[in-house]
């Protein structure tokens, strides 16, 4: 039951992500569109972005995203490793093997958080409500 309700939750958090994809891709759209190639290199990303390999652990949680997107992959995504690609305020996240990028999906900045968040080692704790934060200073309210 608990798994049900966490995979419900988990698409539904990704259901939006993918919706804002239309407004927010900028540089990455001629890459996550319908008509975009099925691979790309990962050079072509770096000639718009910052492109920053991911940890081990990265790539797999990257990768349970990819699978749980719609729509539901029932096989692996290629790819043996994960590269995050920043340009402005978006946010890439491409599954690659071989230098090709086969797998690829735009980022809200809660996603972005957590593989910052999963790099780094943490984890959530029994009691800590779920909740997501920016790794940007922001002002103190007056």
């Amino acid at each position: 039951m608990k798994l049900a309700l966490l995979s419900a939750a988990l698409s539904t958090v990704l259901l939006s992500g993918v919706c804002a994809h239309a407004q927010e891709a900028g540089v990455f759209d001629k890459w996550l569109n319908e008509r975009s190639p099925t691979c790309v290199p990962v050079s072509e990303f770096k000639t718009v972005s910052t492109v920053i390999e991911l940890t081990p652990e990265q790539f797999q949680f990257v990768r349970v995203l990819y699978v749980a997107l719609p729509p539901l992959s029932r096989t692996l995504p290629p790819g043996d490793k994960a590269v995050m690609a920043n340009s402005g305020d978006a946010v890439m996240l491409a599954l690659v093997a071989d230098g090709q990028a086969c797998a690829r999906f735009l980022a809200p900045d809660f996603i972005t958080a957590m593989v910052i968040q999963v790099g780094m080692g943490e984890t959530g704790h029994i009691g800590t409500p779920a909740a997501y934060h920016l790794f940007v200073e922001r002002p103190a309210a007056e």
